[in-house]
């Protein structure tokens, strides 16, 4: 996708967006939605899109993404993206597919996906799959260089679980999934001891969701839905207790955040007034649990120990209207209590869209939405040092778009948007305290450019250009404008796919390139080029099955 871009630490995976990509933010202003279903976490309200993502690759069938700060339809969290994941339905599978993949740095994955239709309508899908990769044997840190010459040995290991599965019959839709992964981490973060093999993490999610949809009448349409929602973390960690005081004593800590919620959905849709589409709902979600606990294992010391609980409740309605045959308004209203904020949130989504000829699309949009304090900004205790803050308040973001989209002959696509996001209210940790307080507020001003051709045989070439110059007040240097951190001005992405011997193999090429990005430490990142081909096999056996072979290669290049 054009204007985003993927940072990882050997521990997590982290989203950048249009240039706002703050480090170690757990992906808590991006909303991650799997079939139009929130799945941001209760605790971090983190978002995953790495291997702790509920759902396996092979089950997806496409991706929304709707740029700017959200939709009031979907609510908080939604500041700078709705992501928004799309499994296939049963006929895309149709039988057996087993699926093997293997590559360097020991990794293997295996798949298993059945999809089949009953005579009396009932159709299912289920998904397994299992991922474990080696890692790097050895990796350097010149940072601890002081410690094993800063090599980390064999700490680079990952594996993951997931199942997910999928009943429609008559109107209702049941699903479920489940994803659980175990990661090392080299790079000895929290004061961790360098290369000391008990640092790990896992993260475990399980979910069910039960959905009913029905027509009342040919103008009128209702959807309810209930949800129950599990999540559960924990990092064991090796640290030196007297580090200070040149005593080695080493101690296992381990640190818990365990959460519960539920809820529900009343959505109807209709069309009874000429020239009108609207829909207008009411969610509700009550977070019953939302643990942190940390402590010393041997000897025994407990650091944090936080339960919270409580209610987020949000209306909305929305409308697209034609004005007339060739424009477009769209208006939507919510208005949101959460247990964390004293005072009701109520924000506006506006859209202008004019389809000014047959080939030419205009549209114009502002949004606004809130993100509330999760529960680790706003309760974390770190060390001896009482880090909560229950004063915080609610981040606010105003989103503006011009889109122009040109479809000059078939099969060719030209866009471009220029945008503008305002921020208030950032949350950022304070480095004496550990607090998360509300003093930043990024601005962001930038132009993104995209062309396309799709062949009817599905050849496809897609270059893209993002540029955007984001800036935050630096209140160290007297409230100076000065560049975001993590924040690359420039993204280029170049895509190409070939079709080959009718379509039973495809050749697939990414070239990438981030440019240099402002660190922590106020130096510099370098941009970096991103080559990356796959060559997949697709061969069809048994009427029912289908096996996948997968040639993948990447090469990364320093600029």
């Amino acid at each position: 996708m054009r204007d985003l871009y993927v940072r990882d630490d050997r521990n997590y995976t982290y989203l950048g967006v249009r240039g706002f990509g703050r480090t170690a933010d757990y992906i808590s202003r991006v909303l991650i939605m799997t079939n139009d279903r929130r799945m941001n976490d209760a605790v971090f309200n983190q978002g995953f899109i790495s291997n702790e993502f509920m759902l396996d690759t092979n089950i997806i069938d496409r991706i929304g993404y709707i740029p700017g700060s959200g939709s009031s339809v979907c609510g908080a969290n939604a500041v700078l993206r709705i992501i928004n994941v799309i499994t296939k339905q049963r006929q895309d599978i149709n039988g057996l597919r087993l699926t093997g993949e293997t590559g360097s740095l020991g990794m293997y994955q295996g798949r298993f996906t059945y999809g089949k239709q009953w005579k009396n309508g009932a159709d299912f899908l289920l998904n397994a799959s299992q991922f474990l990769s080696h890692g790097n044997d050895t990796l350097f840190f010149p940072e601890f260089s002081e410690f094993n010459n800063g090599i980390a040995h064999n700490m680079d290991q990952e594996r993951s679980s997931r199942l997910f599965s999928r009943l429609n019959y008559r109107g209702f839709t049941l699903s479920a999934g489940y994803a659980n992964r175990f990661r090392r981490a080299p790079t000895a973060p929290f004061g961790a001891i360098f290369n000391d093999k008990d640092f790990y993490t896992v993260d475990r999610q399980i979910y069910t969701d039960l959905e009913y949809n029905t027509r009342i009448n040919a103008n009128l349409g209702l959807q309810m839905r209930g949800f129950h929602h599990w999540y559960d973390y924990h990092t064991i960690e090796a640290y030196d207790l007297n580090a200070e005081k040149f005593q080695f004593l080493r101690v296992i800590n381990k640190d818990v955040a365990a959460t519960r919620w539920w809820g529900g959905e009343f959505k109807l849709t209709g069309t009874q007034f000429k020239d009108h589409k609207w829909v207008a709902g009411v969610d509700f979600q009550y977070d019953q649990r939302q643990q942190m606990i940390n402590y010393d294992i041997s000897p025994y010391y407990l650091y944090n120990d936080s339960n919270n609980h409580g209610v987020r409740v949000g209306a909305y309605i929305q409308d697209e209207y034609h004005l007339i045959d060739t424009v477009l308004f769209n208006v939507g209203l919510r208005l949101d209590h959460h247990h964390l904020i004293d005072h009701l949130q109520f924000n506006p989504r506006v859209g202008l869209i004019w389809h000014a000829t047959s080939t030419l699309t205009t549209k114009l949009l502002y949004g606004s939405v809130f993100r509330a304090p999760n529960i680790y900004e706003w309760d974390y205790v770190l060390l001896n040092a009482n880090a909560s803050n229950p004063n915080n308040r609610e981040e606010l973001i105003k989103s503006y778009e011009a889109i122009a989209e040109w479809y000059p002959i078939h099969g060719v696509r030209f866009l471009g948007t220029v945008f503008f996001n305002d921020l208030k209210k950032l949350l950022v940790q304070d480095p004496s305290t550990a607090q998360f307080v509300n003093t930043g507020a990024p601005q962001s001003l930038g132009f993104e450019l995209q062309g396309e051709k799709h062949w009817d045989n599905d050849r496809l070439i897609k270059l893209s250009w993002t540029y955007n110059q984001t800036d935050m007040r630096d209140e160290a240097s007297g409230n100076n404008w000065v560049h975001a951190i993590n924040s690359p001005r420039n993204l280029v992405k170049l895509h190409y796919t070939e079709p080959l011997f009718n379509d039973r193999m495809r050749l697939r090429l990414e070239e990438i390139f981030i440019d240099k990005r402002r660190t922590l430490s106020g130096e510099a990142a370098p941009a970096y080029y991103l080559l990356i081909s796959i060559l997949p096999l697709q061969n069809p056996f048994l009427a029912s099955s289908l096996l996948s072979t997968h040639i993948m290669f990447w090469i990364s290049i320093p600029k």
